[in-house]
């Protein structure tokens, strides 16, 4: 494994109405953009081969965190990371003088 290791969370709605958090560990890519994509590749081909009728992947709430490897081997995860794929707030499409 390199040392550009993310875990990647989505949400997804069981058969039943559940949400079902998945989380898959993404290796060798260059940020958290391309980390999220990697991993909801596999989000997506993982449900495809069981049949699983659950409900599409809750892009909105997605956590990226950084995995880390101290020097004793110790691992750890960063603070979750920005999401530039976000949708912007309320409060940043307000032009400075407050008005929309």
């Amino acid at each position: 494994m390199s040392d550009n290791k993310w875990m990647v969370g989505f949400r997804r709605r069981s058969g039943v109405g559940v949400i079902i958090e998945h989380f898959y560990l993404v290796d060798g890519v260059a940020d958290s953009a391309e980390a999220r994509r990697a991993a909801a590749r596999m989000a997506e081909f993982e449900s495809e081969p069981a049949g699983r009728r659950g409900g599409k992947l809750d892009v909105q709430r997605v956590q990226v965190q950084r995995v880390i490897s101290g020097l004793l081997g110790h691992v750890s995860l960063s603070a979750p990371v920005a999401d530039r794929m976000a949708m912007p707030s309320a409060c940043s499409v307000m032009s400075p003088a407050g008005v929309a």
